[in-house]
């Protein structure tokens, strides 16, 4: 765009900053003109910012490059938000809004003088660059642009802002079309039993690794990873030298086949002219996200699908929502945002209370996956071994909740890089950190309910605080808060399980997976020490052994001080008609 053509385009919005802020329209526009390179710099093209304001303009921003320097001098290259403007009359228009706020440009306000303006935004600390003003006032006169210093000038009607270029979505749908992730085409169409094979990257070598046992770890969250060992022999030299880092792993589990996955570790290991590999591989799931981030932030109430498009721009990952939309309220979200897709996964699952099952690129999104399931797990028959923890060790009955911190008057700029705070803002930042912060709401104190039923020694049990700048409202920190303090002891409990091939049994039992709700009895000579309907959601295993026996991790979770009481009394009970029966046998 040339000169002139720029400042025609400026001179309409720069009047209205004259007779509303009292500023002259010349030096508004001689500072528009220098600052953005007359329209050429990338804040201005991207976001109509023509002075390098920082922050949000309604809730709109874009991403630029700057650099920032500490006190010591250090210069930092870093990322940072910078207002998005509808046009250049509402950039303009926020200038003339912070001269009249901050009191250091006092000078500037009501000056007719357009060198005197010049020289007093300069004097203000707005810029560093001791020809700045020269600067300006060589734009004014070469451009004449004081002919604009006219306060007579009839009300100018808003500019309407420029039609935007249909653009796609901000945050396309990535809700499951029915077209999967094309996988390795050299992989076995048919597969008859379970298979682990090795790919380069570029997936021209793919071989089957035989004579492993897999140990593969499977829950709720979606996340998989399982590890192997293989020693090297003649017959295996080509599948051991592919055991590298990044190479790419696809195994067939119980539920899903050729599930991708990417060596994350290798451990190679010489002993007696014996070389093994132990090989550690995560799914895709988990590397591709965590590598994947997202920008900018959302501020507002959000449906589930909604969270999902955002946390998964950018990613070839899909989803699939296994229940129905009253099912899964929308949540608060407050600066959703500015993390990996990984975190803000996992934030989701938190705030929706939900549960994940990925086959590939394919995310299942259930509100609670499983069902009951007609299966017993009863020590006497298919359960060598249970464990039963309770741990008090996080139990926590009160913690305080901090929202974000209020922003100072003061605002950022970034102008080619190189501007820096006057000594008159250096004082008062110093003086602002000698203050307590103030936050947006009051710190919030939350205490659980039952606390009276949880003290030590008649003393709560504190919980870290939540300190989160996310938080903009008190409702928001307190949902938070109740889902950080439990006083309930955690109980888990693991079991070893044997699979018996009975047919009888077969017929009338069901199979079960994670998500499952199954029966659980530990008996023993003084009695049923358990006994409950437990919830699978972690599985343990080798899926390449049908008949390996995995390890099952049952939900942790917490009880009421009454349910344990229950419990206690029960055993209690069950020892003593044990004890009673063998009384009445010596008699």
């Amino acid at each position: 765009m040339a000169a002139a053509d720029f400042i025609k385009k400026l001179a309409p919005g720069a009047q209205k900053v004259y007779k509303k802020y009292n500023v002259l329209a010349s030096l508004v526009i001689a500072q528009g003109c220098l600052e953005s390179g007359f329209g050429t710099s990338g804040l201005a093209k991207q976001a109509n910012n023509l002075f390098g304001v920082k922050g949000t303009y309604n809730g709109k921003y874009v991403l630029m490059w700057t650099s920032e320097q500490d006190r010591k001098g250090n210069v930092t290259r870093i990322q940072a938000k910078f207002r998005k403007y509808p046009s250049y009359a509402e950039s303009l228009a926020d200038l003339g809004s912070l001269y009249t706020r901050l009191s250091r440009y006092k000078a500037v306000v009501g000056e007719t003088n357009y060198k005197k303006a010049c020289h007093a935004v300069t004097d203000a600390g707005y810029a560093t660059d001791i020809n700045y003003p020269s600067k300006l006032i060589s734009i004014i006169e070469k451009y004449n642009l004081t002919k604009y210093d006219d306060k007579n000038v009839p009300d100018i009607p808003d500019e309407p802002s420029e039609p935007e270029t249909p653009t796609e979505p901000e945050y396309p749908s990535k809700e499951y079309d029915g077209k999967d992730m094309p996988l390795n085409q050299n992989l076995p169409s048919d597969v008859d039993f379970p298979q682990l094979h090795v790919s380069s990257k570029d997936g021209k070598e793919v071989v089957e690794i035989t004579g492993v046992s897999v140990d593969l770890t499977d829950d709720t969250t979606g996340k998989k990873s399982f590890t192997f060992t293989l020693q090297r022999t003649q017959e295996n030299a080509t599948e051991f030298e592919l055991l590298v880092v990044d190479n790419i792993l696809y195994l067939d589990e119980k539920k899903y086949n050729h599930q991708k996955y990417y060596i994350t570790n290798v451990s190679l290991h010489q002993e007696n002219g014996t070389l093994t590999k132990t090989v550690t591989a995560a799914h895709i799931f988990s590397v591709l996200l965590i590598n994947n981030r997202i920008e900018k932030t959302v501020t507002k109430k959000l449906s589930i699908k909604e969270a999902l498009d955002i946390a998964l721009k950018g990613t070839d990952f899909k989803y699939v929502i296994h229940a129905k939309d009253s099912e899964i309220p929308s949540a608060d979200q407050e600066s959703f945002g500015e993390k990996n897709s990984t975190e803000l996964m996992d934030e989701i699952i938190e705030d929706y209370e939900l549960e994940l099952d990925v086959d590939n690129y394919k995310i299942h999104v259930y509100k609670k996956m499983g069902q009951e399931i007609d299966f017993v797990l009863d020590s006497r028959y298919n359960m060598p071994g249970i464990t039963i923890t309770t741990d008090t060790q996080n139990c926590t009955t009160r913690a305080w909740g901090y929202g974000a911190q209020k922003e100072t008057e003061k605002t950022s700029k970034s102008k080619d890089d190189d501007k820096k705070e006057d000594k008159e803002d250096k004082k008062e930042v110093t003086k602002e950190e000698e203050k307590e912060p103030e936050y947006v709401f009051e710190p919030v104190l939350y205490i659980h309910p039952d606390e009276d039923k949880f003290l030590i020694e008649g003393k709560p049990r504190w919980a870290e605080p939540i300190n989160d700048e996310r938080y903009k409202k008190a409702s928001s920190i307190i949902s938070a808060l109740k889902k950080h303090v439990n006083p309930y002891p955690e109980m888990t409990v693991e079991i070893e399980f044997q699979k018996i091939y009975e047919p009888k049994l077969l017929e009338i039992e069901q199979d079960f997976w994670k998500g499952d709700t199954i029966h659980v009895i530990a008996d023993t000579a003084d009695g049923i020490t358990f006994e409950d309907d437990l919830r699978v959601i972690s599985i343990q295993y080798n899926p390449l052994d049908p008949y390996s026996s995995p390890t099952l991790t049952f939900a942790n979770f917490r009880k009421d001080i009454q349910r344990i009481n229950v419990d206690q009394a029960k055993q209690v009970k069950n020892l003593q008609r044990y004890i009673n029966d063998m009384l009445k046998t010596l008699r």
